[in-house]
């Protein structure tokens, strides 16, 4: 069962019904187009095979892409000319390709083979490249990222990480991207590697709370913020702070109940952290992180299961994908 109607809330500012189990958000360059991957229903083997496109200035769905099976994320280019959509798959079906869509015709111009269930993807600020984690299944984990050459959509290395690669970042100036490792499910922590993209080698791992689901660098590149999920049946509730330069943890600030997605405010005064909840009780919340203080300064709700969201160039709005929803809610920030 799904919750459908939007909260009566200030700061949700409208609520735009989508495809079946939103899972990530990304907006174009100029904030004029969303793209939401569509997942669909893991646990009933339903996965999700489309991508909706919103128009921001209207707040509807003005068009659907046919993608690969349970999209699980997606990028884009700097130019906001393609967007890259990982296909995780479904218990069933496996995923194992990126999907590029063109955005001036929303049709799929190419489909790549990558490893086993991609999760995560991320662009290089100058477009060249595209980072895809693939996470595997639980029976066997990866531990690979692939990097794709954007100029012939093509793989041209892959570098081992850590077990069970999740979301992926890349901070402002493209030297380095950060990979989310959930390990293995007995293991009391989860770690991030370090990519040096020049060299596309590991260069530090850095241990995190357990199962993390999320990443994101400040736009001066100076700390990453880590979503600490944890397993459903076991959620977490805290965001570990990585010093980028020390490569260590300098903070750990609690949350809500099993975060899973993290953005930054384009000035870097705050961290946005939606808290998905866990098996027994689904997240409606998002906590504001001020990142000066490193302190939670808000807790607000907003629709079941919050999954992934993107903030719009000037900072004001916030587009956050409603997985147990089916929607995806624009939040007023400024109403915060």
């Amino acid at each position: 069962m799904t919750e459908t109607e939007p909260i009566d809330v200030p700061h949700i500012h409208t609520t735009i019904p989508v495809g079946e189990g939103p899972s990530a958000v990304a907006l174009t360059p100029d904030g004029s187009r969303a793209y939401v991957a569509n997942y669909g229903r893991w646990a009933t083997d339903a996965p999700g095979d489309t991508v909706s496109v919103i128009d921001t200035a209207t707040a509807e769905v003005i068009d659907t892409v046919v993608v690969g099976v349970g999209p699980s994320g997606l990028a884009i280019l700097p130019d906001g000319s393609r967007v890259y959509v990982v296909n995780y798959g479904s218990g069933k079906e496996p995923g194992n390709t990126v999907s590029v869509i063109d955005t001036a015709s929303n049709k799929v111009t190419a489909t790549i083979e990558v490893g086993n269930s991609p999760d995560g993807v991320a662009v290089t600020p100058d477009g060249s490249r595209v980072y895809v984690s693939e996470l595997g299944s639980e029976a066997n984990l990866g531990n690979t990222v692939s990097v794709i050459d954007t100029a012939t959509d093509s793989i041209t290395e892959t570098v081992t990480v850590g077990r069970g690669p999740g979301a992926v970042a890349i901070d402002d100036d493209g030297g380095h991207a950060y990979v989310v490792n959930y390990g293995e499910e007995s293991e009391t922590d989860g770690t991030v590697s370090v990519i040096d993209i020049a060299k596309n080698t590991v260069t530090a791992s850095v241990t995190v709370g357990k199962a993390p689901g999320a990443v994101a660098i400040t736009p001066d590149g100076a700390y990453a913020y880590v979503a600490d999920h944890g397993l459903f049946s076991d959620p977490g509730d805290t965001v570990s702070v990585i010093d980028t330069r020390t490569r260590s943890v300098v903070s750990v600030i609690e949350v809500g109940v099993g975060p899973g997605g993290v953005a930054i405010a384009p000035d870097g005064s705050r961290a946005y952290i939606l808290n998905m909840g866990g098996n027994s009780a689904p997240g409606r919340t998002m906590s504001v992180i001020d990142t000066a203080t490193r302190s939670v300064i808000t807790t607000v709700p907003v629709q079941r299961t919050p999954a992934g969201m993107a903030v719009s160039p000037e900072g004001r709005w916030a587009y956050i994908a409603n997985y147990g929803a089916n929607t995806v809610s624009v939040v007023d920030l400024d109403e915060l």
